[in-house]
Protein backbone atom coordinates (compact mmCIF):
# COMPACT_ATOMS: atom_id res chain seq x y z
CA UNK A 1 0.00 0.00 0.00
CA UNK A 2 1.53 3.31 -1.11
CA UNK A 3 1.50 6.37 1.06
CA UNK A 4 -0.75 9.28 0.17
CA UNK A 5 0.80 12.45 -1.16
CA UNK A 6 0.05 15.68 0.70
CA UNK A 7 -2.29 16.76 -2.13
CA UNK A 8 -4.17 13.45 -1.95
CA UNK A 9 -4.45 13.77 1.81
CA UNK A 10 -5.88 17.28 1.49
CA UNK A 11 -8.35 16.07 -1.13
CA UNK A 12 -9.38 13.12 1.06
CA UNK A 13 -9.80 15.39 4.07
CA UNK A 14 -11.88 17.87 2.07
CA UNK A 15 -14.45 15.28 0.95
CA UNK A 16 -16.63 15.46 4.08
CA UNK A 17 -16.46 19.26 3.93
CA UNK A 18 -17.60 19.25 0.32
CA UNK A 19 -20.41 16.82 1.14
CA UNK A 20 -21.59 18.99 4.03
CA UNK A 21 -21.33 22.07 1.87
CA UNK A 22 -23.40 20.38 -0.84
CA UNK A 23 -26.11 19.52 1.69
CA UNK A 24 -25.95 23.03 3.13
CA UNK A 25 -26.50 24.72 -0.21
CA UNK A 26 -29.01 22.18 -1.58
CA UNK A 27 -32.04 24.37 -0.67
CA UNK A 28 -30.53 27.29 -2.61
CA UNK A 29 -29.89 25.03 -5.61
CA UNK A 30 -33.49 23.80 -5.48
CA UNK A 31 -34.71 27.39 -5.32
CA UNK A 32 -32.70 28.33 -8.39
CA UNK A 33 -33.92 25.36 -10.40
CA UNK A 34 -37.51 25.75 -9.20
CA UNK A 35 -37.57 29.34 -10.46
CA UNK A 36 -36.02 28.47 -13.82
CA UNK A 37 -38.21 25.40 -14.43
CA UNK A 38 -41.43 26.91 -13.09
CA UNK A 39 -41.22 30.21 -14.95
CA UNK A 40 -40.22 28.46 -18.18
CA UNK A 41 -43.09 26.00 -17.89
CA UNK A 42 -45.51 28.87 -17.35
CA UNK A 43 -44.26 30.74 -20.41
CA UNK A 44 -44.25 27.64 -22.61
CA UNK A 45 -47.82 26.94 -21.54
CA UNK A 46 -48.94 30.35 -22.77
CA UNK A 47 -46.59 30.53 -25.78
CA UNK A 48 -48.56 30.94 -29.00
CA UNK A 49 -45.81 29.44 -31.18
CA UNK A 50 -44.73 26.00 -29.95
CA UNK A 51 -41.90 26.00 -32.52
CA UNK A 52 -40.28 28.77 -30.50
CA UNK A 53 -40.78 26.77 -27.30
CA UNK A 54 -38.87 23.90 -28.90
CA UNK A 55 -36.06 26.20 -30.05
CA UNK A 56 -35.57 27.63 -26.57
CA UNK A 57 -35.36 24.23 -24.86
CA UNK A 58 -31.59 23.60 -25.41
CA UNK A 59 -30.71 27.05 -24.04
CA UNK A 60 -33.05 26.38 -21.12
CA UNK A 61 -31.22 23.14 -20.28
CA UNK A 62 -27.81 24.86 -20.46
CA UNK A 63 -28.99 27.63 -18.12
CA UNK A 64 -30.42 25.10 -15.65
CA UNK A 65 -27.19 23.10 -15.65
CA UNK A 66 -25.12 26.18 -14.90
CA UNK A 67 -27.28 27.52 -12.07
CA UNK A 68 -27.28 24.03 -10.53
CA UNK A 69 -23.45 24.28 -10.37
CA UNK A 70 -23.53 27.49 -8.30
CA UNK A 71 -22.66 26.68 -4.69
CA UNK A 72 -23.99 29.32 -2.37
CA UNK A 73 -27.09 30.61 -0.66
CA UNK A 74 -26.44 34.18 -1.81
CA UNK A 75 -26.66 35.64 -5.30
CA UNK A 76 -23.39 35.82 -7.25
CA UNK A 77 -22.14 37.19 -10.55
CA UNK A 78 -22.84 33.78 -12.07
CA UNK A 79 -26.44 34.00 -10.88
CA UNK A 80 -26.82 37.35 -12.62
CA UNK A 81 -25.16 36.21 -15.86
CA UNK A 82 -27.16 33.01 -16.25
CA UNK A 83 -30.40 34.69 -15.27
CA UNK A 84 -29.80 37.25 -18.01
CA UNK A 85 -29.14 34.49 -20.55
CA UNK A 86 -32.31 32.77 -19.39
CA UNK A 87 -34.46 35.91 -19.61
CA UNK A 88 -33.06 37.19 -22.93
CA UNK A 89 -32.82 33.92 -24.86
CA UNK A 90 -35.36 31.59 -23.23
CA UNK A 91 -38.18 33.63 -21.71
CA UNK A 92 -38.27 36.64 -24.05
CA UNK A 93 -38.71 34.63 -27.27
CA UNK A 94 -41.47 32.53 -25.66
CA UNK A 95 -43.28 35.76 -24.82
CA UNK A 96 -42.72 37.81 -27.96
CA UNK A 97 -41.89 35.63 -30.98
CA UNK A 98 -44.97 34.39 -32.81
CA UNK A 99 -44.86 32.81 -36.25
CA UNK A 100 -41.97 34.91 -37.55
CA UNK A 101 -42.93 38.21 -35.89
CA UNK A 102 -41.64 39.87 -32.71
CA UNK A 103 -44.71 41.32 -31.01
CA UNK A 104 -43.12 43.55 -28.39
CA UNK A 105 -43.07 47.06 -29.89
CA UNK A 106 -39.32 46.65 -30.35
CA UNK A 107 -36.99 47.81 -33.14
CA UNK A 108 -37.96 44.99 -35.56
CA UNK A 109 -41.70 45.03 -34.94
CA UNK A 110 -43.51 44.60 -38.23
CA UNK A 111 -40.73 42.62 -39.91
CA UNK A 112 -41.25 38.97 -40.83
CA UNK A 113 -38.43 36.47 -40.30
CA UNK A 114 -38.14 33.01 -41.78
CA UNK A 115 -37.70 29.87 -39.68
CA UNK A 116 -34.18 29.57 -41.09
CA UNK A 117 -33.19 33.03 -39.84
CA UNK A 118 -34.71 32.40 -36.43
CA UNK A 119 -33.12 28.96 -36.12
CA UNK A 120 -29.71 30.34 -37.11
CA UNK A 121 -29.91 32.92 -34.33
CA UNK A 122 -30.76 30.20 -31.82
CA UNK A 123 -27.85 28.06 -33.04
CA UNK A 124 -25.51 31.02 -32.42
CA UNK A 125 -26.83 31.29 -28.87
CA UNK A 126 -26.56 27.55 -28.17
CA UNK A 127 -23.00 27.37 -29.51
CA UNK A 128 -22.01 30.39 -27.45
CA UNK A 129 -23.59 29.16 -24.21
CA UNK A 130 -22.34 25.60 -24.62
CA UNK A 131 -18.78 26.69 -25.42
CA UNK A 132 -18.77 29.07 -22.45
CA UNK A 133 -20.03 26.30 -20.15
CA UNK A 134 -17.41 23.77 -21.24
CA UNK A 135 -14.64 26.37 -20.90
CA UNK A 136 -15.77 27.29 -17.41
CA UNK A 137 -15.77 23.64 -16.33
CA UNK A 138 -12.28 23.05 -17.71
CA UNK A 139 -10.82 26.19 -16.13
CA UNK A 140 -12.25 25.31 -12.72
CA UNK A 141 -10.83 21.79 -12.93
CA UNK A 142 -7.43 22.59 -14.41
CA UNK A 143 -6.56 25.85 -12.63
CA UNK A 144 -6.17 25.80 -8.87
CA UNK A 145 -7.95 28.66 -7.17
CA UNK A 146 -5.52 31.06 -5.54
CA UNK A 147 -6.07 32.49 -2.08
CA UNK A 148 -7.97 35.80 -2.30
CA UNK A 149 -5.87 38.94 -2.09
CA UNK A 150 -7.13 40.79 0.96
CA UNK A 151 -7.02 44.52 1.64
CA UNK A 152 -8.24 46.85 4.36
CA UNK A 153 -8.75 50.59 4.05
CA UNK A 154 -6.28 52.80 5.89
CA UNK A 155 -7.71 54.74 8.81
CA UNK A 156 -7.03 58.20 7.37
CA UNK A 157 -8.37 57.72 3.82
CA UNK A 158 -11.90 59.08 4.31
CA UNK A 159 -11.00 62.73 3.52
CA UNK A 160 -9.14 61.60 0.40
CA UNK A 161 -12.11 59.54 -0.79
CA UNK A 162 -14.48 62.43 -0.16
CA UNK A 163 -12.27 64.79 -2.16
CA UNK A 164 -12.15 62.28 -5.02
CA UNK A 165 -15.92 61.96 -4.92
CA UNK A 166 -16.44 65.72 -5.05
CA UNK A 167 -13.79 66.09 -7.77
CA UNK A 168 -15.41 63.38 -9.90
CA UNK A 169 -18.81 65.01 -9.46
CA UNK A 170 -17.48 68.46 -10.42
CA UNK A 171 -15.74 67.22 -13.57
CA UNK A 172 -18.85 65.21 -14.53
CA UNK A 173 -21.04 68.32 -14.18
CA UNK A 174 -18.67 70.40 -16.34
CA UNK A 175 -18.45 67.64 -18.97
CA UNK A 176 -22.25 67.43 -19.05
CA UNK A 177 -22.56 71.15 -19.73
CA UNK A 178 -23.70 72.33 -16.31
CA UNK A 179 -25.91 71.27 -13.45
CA UNK A 180 -29.07 72.10 -15.41
CA UNK A 181 -28.15 69.61 -18.10
CA UNK A 182 -27.21 67.02 -15.48
CA UNK A 183 -30.65 67.25 -13.86
CA UNK A 184 -32.57 67.28 -17.16
CA UNK A 185 -34.35 64.13 -18.35
CA UNK A 186 -32.62 62.20 -21.13
CA UNK A 187 -34.82 63.53 -23.94
CA UNK A 188 -34.08 67.12 -22.86
CA UNK A 189 -30.32 66.80 -22.42
CA UNK A 190 -28.00 68.63 -24.77
CA UNK A 191 -25.40 66.07 -25.83
CA UNK A 192 -21.89 67.08 -26.85
CA UNK A 193 -20.39 65.80 -30.09
CA UNK A 194 -16.89 66.15 -28.67
CA UNK A 195 -15.55 62.64 -27.95
CA UNK A 196 -12.94 63.98 -25.52
CA UNK A 197 -15.63 65.66 -23.44
CA UNK A 198 -17.67 62.47 -23.38
CA UNK A 199 -14.65 60.45 -22.30
CA UNK A 200 -13.90 62.94 -19.53
CA UNK A 201 -17.49 62.71 -18.31
CA UNK A 202 -17.47 58.90 -18.21
CA UNK A 203 -14.07 58.83 -16.48
CA UNK A 204 -15.20 61.34 -13.86
CA UNK A 205 -18.44 59.44 -13.24
CA UNK A 206 -16.57 56.17 -12.85
CA UNK A 207 -14.19 57.78 -10.35
CA UNK A 208 -17.09 59.23 -8.38
CA UNK A 209 -18.87 55.85 -8.28
CA UNK A 210 -15.79 54.00 -7.02
CA UNK A 211 -14.98 56.69 -4.44
CA UNK A 212 -18.55 56.45 -3.12
CA UNK A 213 -18.29 52.67 -3.08
CA UNK A 214 -15.13 52.79 -0.94
CA UNK A 215 -16.71 55.40 1.33
CA UNK A 216 -19.61 52.99 1.82
CA UNK A 217 -17.09 50.28 2.74
CA UNK A 218 -15.48 52.65 5.22
CA UNK A 219 -18.86 53.50 6.76
CA UNK A 220 -19.81 49.84 6.93
CA UNK A 221 -16.60 48.21 8.13
CA UNK A 222 -14.36 50.65 10.00
CA UNK A 223 -14.47 50.88 13.82
CA UNK A 224 -15.26 54.62 13.71
CA UNK A 225 -18.14 54.20 11.30
CA UNK A 226 -20.68 55.81 13.66
CA UNK A 227 -18.74 59.02 14.24
CA UNK A 228 -20.23 62.33 13.08
CA UNK A 229 -17.43 62.82 10.54
CA UNK A 230 -18.03 59.44 8.91
CA UNK A 231 -21.81 59.93 8.80
CA UNK A 232 -21.49 63.42 7.34
CA UNK A 233 -18.87 62.42 4.75
CA UNK A 234 -20.91 59.42 3.65
CA UNK A 235 -24.07 61.53 3.40
CA UNK A 236 -22.33 64.17 1.27
CA UNK A 237 -20.82 61.60 -1.09
CA UNK A 238 -24.07 59.69 -1.57
CA UNK A 239 -26.07 62.91 -1.99
CA UNK A 240 -23.76 64.09 -4.79
CA UNK A 241 -23.99 60.69 -6.45
CA UNK A 242 -27.78 60.89 -6.27
CA UNK A 243 -27.70 64.30 -7.93
CA UNK A 244 -25.59 62.86 -10.74
CA UNK A 245 -27.46 59.55 -11.01
CA UNK A 246 -31.13 59.56 -10.04
CA UNK A 247 -34.33 58.08 -11.53
CA UNK A 248 -35.18 61.32 -13.35
CA UNK A 249 -31.96 61.95 -15.27
CA UNK A 250 -30.18 58.63 -15.72
CA UNK A 251 -30.49 55.63 -18.00
CA UNK A 252 -31.95 52.76 -15.97
CA UNK A 253 -28.94 50.50 -16.50
CA UNK A 254 -26.48 53.22 -15.42
CA UNK A 255 -28.62 53.89 -12.35
CA UNK A 256 -28.24 50.20 -11.50
CA UNK A 257 -24.47 50.39 -11.97
CA UNK A 258 -24.29 53.39 -9.63
CA UNK A 259 -26.36 52.08 -6.73
CA UNK A 260 -26.45 48.27 -6.67
CA UNK A 261 -22.77 47.90 -5.57
CA UNK A 262 -23.38 50.32 -2.69
CA UNK A 263 -26.46 48.38 -1.59
CA UNK A 264 -24.43 45.16 -1.75
CA UNK A 265 -21.76 46.71 0.48
CA UNK A 266 -24.27 47.67 3.17
CA UNK A 267 -25.75 44.14 3.19
CA UNK A 268 -22.24 42.61 3.09
CA UNK A 269 -23.01 41.02 -0.29
CA UNK A 270 -25.54 38.71 1.33
CA UNK A 271 -28.37 38.94 -1.19
CA UNK A 272 -30.47 35.81 -0.72
CA UNK A 273 -31.60 33.83 -3.75
CA UNK A 274 -35.31 34.35 -3.03
CA UNK A 275 -34.79 38.09 -2.62
CA UNK A 276 -32.65 38.19 -5.75
CA UNK A 277 -35.21 36.48 -7.99
CA UNK A 278 -38.08 38.48 -6.52
CA UNK A 279 -36.10 41.68 -7.03
CA UNK A 280 -35.30 40.80 -10.64
CA UNK A 281 -38.96 40.07 -11.44
CA UNK A 282 -40.10 43.32 -9.79
CA UNK A 283 -37.29 45.16 -11.56
CA UNK A 284 -38.23 43.83 -15.00
CA UNK A 285 -41.98 44.20 -14.63
CA UNK A 286 -42.25 47.34 -12.48
CA UNK A 287 -39.05 49.32 -11.89
CA UNK A 288 -37.44 49.22 -15.34
CA UNK A 289 -40.61 50.43 -17.15
CA UNK A 290 -41.01 53.16 -14.52
CA UNK A 291 -37.40 54.31 -14.85
CA UNK A 292 -37.79 54.27 -18.61
CA UNK A 293 -40.59 56.85 -18.29
CA UNK A 294 -39.09 59.02 -15.53
CA UNK A 295 -35.59 59.22 -16.98
CA UNK A 296 -36.46 59.64 -20.66
CA UNK A 297 -39.38 62.05 -20.64
CA UNK A 298 -39.41 63.38 -17.10
CA UNK A 299 -42.68 61.68 -16.16
CA UNK A 300 -43.69 61.99 -12.53
CA UNK A 301 -43.54 59.04 -10.18
CA UNK A 302 -47.36 58.91 -10.10
CA UNK A 303 -47.55 58.86 -13.90
CA UNK A 304 -44.93 56.11 -14.07
CA UNK A 305 -46.75 53.99 -11.49
CA UNK A 306 -50.03 54.44 -13.34
CA UNK A 307 -48.45 53.23 -16.59
CA UNK A 308 -47.09 50.00 -15.06
CA UNK A 309 -48.87 46.80 -16.06
CA UNK A 310 -48.27 44.17 -13.38
CA UNK A 311 -49.78 41.48 -15.62
CA UNK A 312 -46.78 41.90 -17.94
CA UNK A 313 -44.99 39.14 -16.02
CA UNK A 314 -45.81 37.06 -19.13
CA UNK A 315 -44.98 39.89 -21.56
CA UNK A 316 -41.95 41.62 -20.04
CA UNK A 317 -41.29 44.87 -21.94
CA UNK A 318 -37.95 45.96 -23.36
CA UNK A 319 -36.39 42.54 -24.02
CA UNK A 320 -35.18 42.91 -27.61
CA UNK A 321 -31.76 41.23 -27.53
CA UNK A 322 -32.77 38.15 -29.51
CA UNK A 323 -34.74 40.37 -31.89
CA UNK A 324 -31.56 42.14 -32.94
CA UNK A 325 -29.62 38.88 -33.28
CA UNK A 326 -32.26 37.48 -35.64
CA UNK A 327 -32.15 40.72 -37.62
CA UNK A 328 -28.34 40.48 -37.69
CA UNK A 329 -28.58 37.09 -39.41
CA UNK A 330 -30.58 38.76 -42.18
CA UNK A 331 -28.39 41.87 -42.19
CA UNK A 332 -25.22 39.82 -42.74
CA UNK A 333 -26.63 37.57 -45.48
CA UNK A 334 -25.29 39.83 -48.23
CA UNK A 335 -21.96 40.70 -46.58
CA UNK A 336 -18.70 38.84 -46.01
CA UNK A 337 -17.14 38.08 -42.63
CA UNK A 338 -15.31 40.94 -40.94
CA UNK A 339 -12.40 38.59 -40.12
CA UNK A 340 -11.82 39.81 -36.58
CA UNK A 341 -12.44 43.49 -37.22
CA UNK A 342 -15.51 43.73 -34.99
CA UNK A 343 -13.82 41.82 -32.16
CA UNK A 344 -10.68 43.94 -32.40
CA UNK A 345 -12.82 47.06 -32.26
CA UNK A 346 -14.44 45.72 -29.08
CA UNK A 347 -11.11 44.95 -27.44
CA UNK A 348 -9.69 48.38 -28.34
CA UNK A 349 -12.88 50.32 -27.59
CA UNK A 350 -10.84 52.95 -25.72
CA UNK A 351 -8.90 54.00 -28.85
CA UNK A 352 -10.68 57.06 -30.32
CA UNK A 353 -11.69 56.96 -33.97
CA UNK A 354 -9.74 60.17 -34.55
CA UNK A 355 -6.54 58.18 -33.93
CA UNK A 356 -7.78 55.08 -35.76
CA UNK A 357 -9.93 56.17 -38.74
CA UNK A 358 -10.17 52.60 -40.03
CA UNK A 359 -11.60 51.21 -36.78
CA UNK A 360 -14.65 49.02 -37.41
CA UNK A 361 -17.97 50.57 -36.48
CA UNK A 362 -20.19 49.02 -33.82
CA UNK A 363 -22.36 46.42 -35.53
CA UNK A 364 -25.46 47.23 -33.45
CA UNK A 365 -25.07 50.86 -34.49
CA UNK A 366 -24.89 49.88 -38.15
CA UNK A 367 -28.06 47.82 -37.84
CA UNK A 368 -29.71 50.50 -35.74
CA UNK A 369 -29.09 53.04 -38.46
CA UNK A 370 -30.68 50.74 -41.04
CA UNK A 371 -33.72 50.13 -38.83
CA UNK A 372 -34.06 53.83 -38.07
CA UNK A 373 -34.09 54.51 -41.83
CA UNK A 374 -36.85 51.90 -42.17
CA UNK A 375 -38.81 53.70 -39.49
CA UNK A 376 -39.12 50.69 -37.17
CA UNK A 377 -36.57 51.99 -34.63
CA UNK A 378 -36.71 55.40 -32.99
CA UNK A 379 -32.95 55.48 -32.40
CA UNK A 380 -29.87 53.76 -33.82
CA UNK A 381 -28.66 53.09 -30.26
CA UNK A 382 -29.91 49.50 -30.00
CA UNK A 383 -28.95 46.32 -28.18
CA UNK A 384 -26.46 43.81 -29.53
CA UNK A 385 -25.34 40.64 -27.77
CA UNK A 386 -21.58 40.11 -28.00
CA UNK A 387 -22.01 36.68 -29.61
CA UNK A 388 -23.37 38.54 -32.63
CA UNK A 389 -20.08 40.42 -33.02
CA UNK A 390 -18.14 37.16 -32.91
CA UNK A 391 -20.55 35.65 -35.44
CA UNK A 392 -20.07 38.63 -37.76
CA UNK A 393 -16.31 38.01 -37.72
CA UNK A 394 -16.08 34.25 -38.27
CA UNK A 395 -19.58 32.79 -38.37
CA UNK A 396 -20.42 29.93 -36.01
CA UNK A 397 -16.71 29.29 -35.37
CA UNK A 398 -16.40 32.90 -34.25
CA UNK A 399 -19.25 32.45 -31.77
CA UNK A 400 -17.50 29.41 -30.26
CA UNK A 401 -14.07 31.07 -30.10
CA UNK A 402 -15.52 34.24 -28.60
CA UNK A 403 -17.37 32.24 -25.95
CA UNK A 404 -14.14 30.47 -24.96
CA UNK A 405 -12.35 33.81 -24.63
CA UNK A 406 -15.11 35.48 -22.62
CA UNK A 407 -15.64 32.47 -20.34
CA UNK A 408 -11.90 32.13 -19.72
CA UNK A 409 -11.57 35.77 -18.68
CA UNK A 410 -14.62 35.71 -16.42
CA UNK A 411 -13.75 32.39 -14.77
CA UNK A 412 -10.02 32.95 -14.39
CA UNK A 413 -10.09 36.53 -13.13
CA UNK A 414 -13.45 36.24 -11.39
CA UNK A 415 -13.56 33.12 -9.28
CA UNK A 416 -9.86 32.20 -9.44
CA UNK A 417 -8.26 35.54 -8.59
CA UNK A 418 -10.57 37.25 -6.07
CA UNK A 419 -9.60 40.62 -4.55
CA UNK A 420 -11.35 41.44 -1.27
CA UNK A 421 -11.59 44.75 0.59
CA UNK A 422 -12.65 44.14 4.19
CA UNK A 423 -13.83 40.74 3.01
CA UNK A 424 -16.03 42.24 0.27
CA UNK A 425 -15.53 41.40 -3.41
CA UNK A 426 -16.08 44.91 -4.76
CA UNK A 427 -14.98 43.90 -8.24
CA UNK A 428 -17.75 41.30 -8.30
CA UNK A 429 -20.28 43.86 -7.01
CA UNK A 430 -19.43 46.24 -9.86
CA UNK A 431 -19.57 43.52 -12.49
CA UNK A 432 -22.84 42.15 -11.13
CA UNK A 433 -24.41 45.60 -11.46
CA UNK A 434 -22.92 46.10 -14.92
CA UNK A 435 -23.85 42.67 -16.29
CA UNK A 436 -27.36 43.61 -17.52
CA UNK A 437 -26.15 46.37 -19.82
CA UNK A 438 -22.98 44.48 -20.83
CA UNK A 439 -25.00 41.42 -21.88
CA UNK A 440 -27.67 43.52 -23.56
CA UNK A 441 -24.98 45.51 -25.35
CA UNK A 442 -23.78 46.54 -27.61
CA UNK A 443 -20.59 45.88 -25.68
CA UNK A 444 -18.43 48.30 -27.63
CA UNK A 445 -20.79 51.15 -26.76
CA UNK A 446 -21.40 50.44 -23.08
CA UNK A 447 -18.25 48.85 -21.65
CA UNK A 448 -16.32 52.09 -21.05
CA UNK A 449 -17.95 53.00 -17.71
CA UNK A 450 -17.37 49.53 -16.24
CA UNK A 451 -13.79 49.57 -17.51
CA UNK A 452 -13.13 52.93 -15.83
CA UNK A 453 -14.63 51.65 -12.58
CA UNK A 454 -12.46 48.54 -12.61
CA UNK A 455 -9.30 50.56 -13.26
CA UNK A 456 -10.18 53.14 -10.60
CA UNK A 457 -10.93 50.38 -8.08
CA UNK A 458 -7.64 48.62 -8.79
CA UNK A 459 -5.62 51.85 -8.43
CA UNK A 460 -7.39 53.16 -5.31
CA UNK A 461 -7.28 49.76 -3.62
CA UNK A 462 -3.52 49.62 -3.95
CA UNK A 463 -2.96 53.24 -2.91
CA UNK A 464 -5.49 53.69 -0.12
CA UNK A 465 -5.50 50.18 1.37
CA UNK A 466 -3.07 47.95 3.23
CA UNK A 467 -2.53 44.38 2.15
CA UNK A 468 -3.58 41.81 4.73
CA UNK A 469 -1.30 38.79 4.95
CA UNK A 470 -2.94 35.67 6.34
CA UNK A 471 -0.95 32.89 8.02
CA UNK A 472 -1.76 29.28 7.36
CA UNK A 473 -3.64 29.09 10.65
CA UNK A 474 -5.92 31.89 9.47
CA UNK A 475 -4.49 34.64 11.68
CA UNK A 476 -3.75 38.01 10.13
CA UNK A 477 -0.52 39.91 10.18
CA UNK A 478 0.97 42.97 8.56
CA UNK A 479 -2.18 45.08 8.93
CA UNK A 480 -0.45 48.05 10.48
CA UNK A 481 -2.97 50.80 11.25
CA UNK A 482 -5.52 49.56 8.77
CA UNK A 483 -7.83 47.96 11.30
Amino acid sequence: MTAMTSAEMRGFADRPVRLRRHRLFAPAMRMRLAFFVGYYALNVLFAADKFVAALTFPAFLICCYNVARIAGRYATVEDMLWLLMYVFFVIAPCQTLRFGHFENEGPVTGLFFTNTEISTAFIIIIIFLLSATVTSILIRRLVTAAEPVRYRLKVNVLPVLLVLSVFGFAVFVVAQGGIGNVLADRYSKELSDDGAVGTAGISALGLQMVACLLIAVYAKCMPRRRSAVVVMSTSIALALLFVAQNPYNTARFVFLIAWLPIVLVFISGKLGIKTFYLGVVIGLVVLMPMLNLTSRSGASLAEAIEAVDVSSVLTIPGLDVLDMLVYEVRYLELSDFFWGGKTLGLMLFFVPRSLWPGKETVLAGDMGGALADLGTAATPNLSGFVAGDFYADLGMAGAAIGAVLVSFLLTFFGSKRAVLVHGLDLRAFIFMASAPILVRGSLGSVVSLTFVEMVALAVLTRILCRRVVTDRDGSRKGRGKSH
